[in-house]
């Protein structure tokens, strides 16, 4: 059988073309097909809102904007179409006018997950837990097994000092997916705000092997192995921070705060002074610094910390006459 020829007369073509070439990633050659489909079918809101994602994709917003509410003058009720043009306009930076749009999108169609999940995120992102907390729960029961749906409950919930459902809402994530690290590293928070860090430990190592250059997880687990009492893990997993992170600070600081626990302050001197030349105007930082100092026996090593404590401090701190004192000890 010969191979079959593709009709250009099919009103169909040009628009199943611009799929093709949209998915492919091809978003100028996807344009020109949605450009040749509405020639052929100038009334297809299809066409419009397809023609509206591959403009956003090249960055054209105004074009997408125009291209999206031409679709909605033809199918006001889209549910596709105002969730696109609601992600538009949060784009812009206009939160209210998106949260409308995703409203008006779930209306249209109540079983539709994806203006859920993106108002949730929304409200999330403006740390509007509790206004997320019902979008999620409808995704929810629409799809009990969305992993998506329930990682973002755990958070909301573990926020919200909910820590023991948040766990089980990261289990049932990962039931439903278990190669997500961010997963298993939000499981691993909630554990540990629950004080069960023995499995707080598992959850963070899972996660380290599925992302195993995760600072974050890097510096849970060196925290808990230094918590649990296994400082040699600890270590461990610091030094892999600093090496793969030289110029993140936190592992800086939790190596001082292992070497202060054990009492070795020189060692914890050492970190404290490369965590405060990252980040200068730490003032707990600065001033236990200034303190480990003195008890290691090295004031004289941090006269410009000293300094810039007593000037960058708030004059009513009672720390900045302990500072001063100690100033003056080696001036």
């Amino acid at each position: 059988m010969g191979k079959k020829s593709h009709n250009h007369h099919d009103k169909d073509y040009y628009f199943e073309l611009g799929i093709r070439e949209l998915d492919s990633g091809n978003f100028n050659k996807a344009i020109r097909a949605f450009k040749k489909a509405l020639d052929k079918n100038p009334g297809d809101p299809r066409v419009y809102n397809n023609l509206g994602i591959a403009y956003e994709l090249t960055q054209n917003y105004e074009k997408a904007r125009e291209t999206y509410e031409k679709a909605l003058e033809i199918n006001p009720k889209s549910p596709s179409t105002l969730n696109n043009l609601a992600e538009l306009t949060l784009n812009e930076g206009k939160p209210g006018d998106a949260a409308f749009l995703f409203d008006s999108a779930i209306s249209s169609d109540p079983l539709y997950i994806e203006p859920y999940m993106n108002i949730a995120k929304m409200l999330i992102e403006m740390r509007k837990y509790t206004d997320a907390e019902p979008y999620l729960r409808k995704i929810l029961e629409i799809e009990p097994l969305n992993a998506e749906a329930l990682n973002l409950l755990g958070v909301i919930t573990t926020v919200t000092e909910r820590s023991e459902e948040a766990v089980k809402h990261f289990q049932d994530a990962i039931k439903s997916d278990a190669n997500q690290y961010s997963v298993f590293s939000n499981l691993g928070t909630a554990l540990r705000s629950i004080g069960d860090k023995k499995r707080a430990i598992i959850a963070f190592e899972k996660a380290l092997e599925l992302n195993p250059d995760s600072i974050s997880t890097m510096n849970n687990l060196g925290v808990l192995y230094r918590e649990t009492g296994n400082p040699e893990k600890a270590k461990y997993f610091f030094e892999q921070a600093i090496k793969l992170y030289p110029d993140n600070p936190f592992p800086y600081l939790n190596f001082a705060e292992l070497y202060i626990t054990s009492g070795e302050y020189d060692k914890a001197f050492n970190y404290l002074k490369q965590y405060t030349s990252l980040v200068p105007l730490d003032m707990d930082t600065l001033f236990k610094t200034c303190g480990i100092a003195r008890m290691a026996g090295k004031l004289d090593d941090v006269t410009d910390e000293m300094e810039s404590f007593i000037k960058e401090a708030e004059p009513a701190d009672p720390r900045v006459d302990t500072v001063k004192k100690w100033l003056e000890m080696v001036t």
